[in-house]
């Protein structure tokens, strides 16, 4: 009796081609696993943010803006402004005091934590108005966190009449990848009660920031230009909330942002 069957060479060809196949569709699985879950947390994050932006004009009787605008303290929005708008986020912890990061017994500067472009490079603004090493745009206040897990930190109190702080957002806290345009973005409060990222059109913008070392004010950058995969200019990296917000890709008509511009992003 004739028994058919397989060859070892057949066994391990059709292995070896299992194990090629596996190996270029699991980055690709794991790649849209990852960005649904961002893409998740980044919707929650916009929620959070309107939903803080209404409860603050609604008990205290003005918007944030109109209630931080020209309010300085030594090194941009004051303590206690922080201190008032974070109090909205219910179990909001300070993570550090002010700034930043700190000092090393040998006075060099230690960044809280590591950010990057949007490209992957590792980012430093280099030194800032407080002497500082500026590792991220928002650079006023201390970092807190939320219940969710995002890390949260302000830039400048507004003109008056003008939207404003941003505020940046590492919406999955210090778990990587920790880059613009992936999981850390950017959003501004605006004077009628709203939160909008920034990118989108307001009439009560400030004025936009080029400065590649992110020495700005508050901002709002608006066109594709500045959700770019390839600058090492870091406001080319400020309106990527924009296009995360709106599933858009920045660029290409007809695809979105969330699987088709972040593969792009991956695979530089």
């Amino acid at each position: 009796m004739k028994i058919n069957g397989f060859t070892l060479a057949e066994v391990l060809i059709t292995l070896g081609i299992i194990g090629i196949t596996a190996a270029m569709t699991m980055p690709v699985l794991f790649n849209k696993t990852q960005n649904k879950e961002l893409q998740t947390a980044f919707l929650k994050t916009y929620s959070e943010l309107n939903q803080l932006a209404l409860l603050f004009a609604a008990e205290n009787g003005v918007t944030i803006p109109e209630y931080t605008a020209g309010k300085t303290g030594s090194a941009g929005i004051s303590v206690s402004d922080a201190n008032l708008i974070f109090s909205y986020y219910k179990g909001s912890t300070a993570l550090t005091s002010s700034g930043q990061g700190s000092m090393d017994d040998d006075g060099n500067f230690i960044a809280f934590y590591d950010i990057h472009y949007l490209n992957g490079k590792n980012y430093s603004g280099g030194g800032n108005s407080t002497g500082a090493n500026s590792s991220f745009l928002c650079d006023n206040t201390g970092f807190r966190n939320n219940q969710s897990g995002a890390i949260l930190i302000l830039n400048d109190a507004p003109k008056s009449g003008e939207n404003g702080p941003v505020i940046c957002v590492d919406i999955n806290g210090q778990k990587r990848p920790n880059r613009y345009g992936v999981d850390y973005f950017m959003f501004i409060f605006t004077v009628d009660g709203k939160v909008l990222p920034v990118g989108q059109e307001h009439k009560n913008n400030p004025s936009s920031c080029n400065s590649g070392s992110g020495v700005c004010g508050n901002f709002n950058n608006i066109g594709a230009e500045y959700c770019s995969k390839t600058s090492t200019n870091i406001s080319k990296n400020t309106s990527c909330a924009y296009y995360a917000l709106t599933n858009t890709h920045p660029t290409k008509k007809g695809k979105n942002y969330w699987n088709d511009f972040l593969g792009e992003v991956y695979h530089r």
